[in-house]
């Protein structure tokens, strides 16, 4: 039986390989694959109208080497912000699971 934290591995690396090599490199996001990729899969995490600017602004953070593009690596440490925020963000909720498991 699969444990949850097993599917949800797989659904990031699964989700990455998705969207990765659409427009070059199949292990990179360039902009445009990474943009898609968080409107289509983190709809209700971040406001609702962002401008080409924030985009910019969020490949500029997450493209550490300055590649013009987001590894696996990147995209990782920015999913690993975004579960520590999560985290912080749900301490003081009550202790029912937020997956309805």
């Amino acid at each position: 039986m699969t444990r949850p934290l097993e599917k949800a591995v797989a659904a990031i690396v699964c989700t990455f390989q998705e969207y990765a090599g659409r427009c070059g490199d199949k292990h990179k996001l360039c902009q445009s694959e990474l943009k898609e990729l968080l409107q289509k899969e983190l709809p209700t995490l971040g406001p609702t109208e962002l401008r080409e600017c924030d985009y910019n602004k969020f490949m500029s953070a997450l493209d550490t080497n300055k590649d013009c593009e987001v590894d696996f690596m990147e995209f990782m440490r920015a999913v690993a912000c975004l579960c520590v925020y999560c985290h912080e963000y749900l301490k003081g909720c009550p202790t029912e699971p937020p997956c309805g498991q």
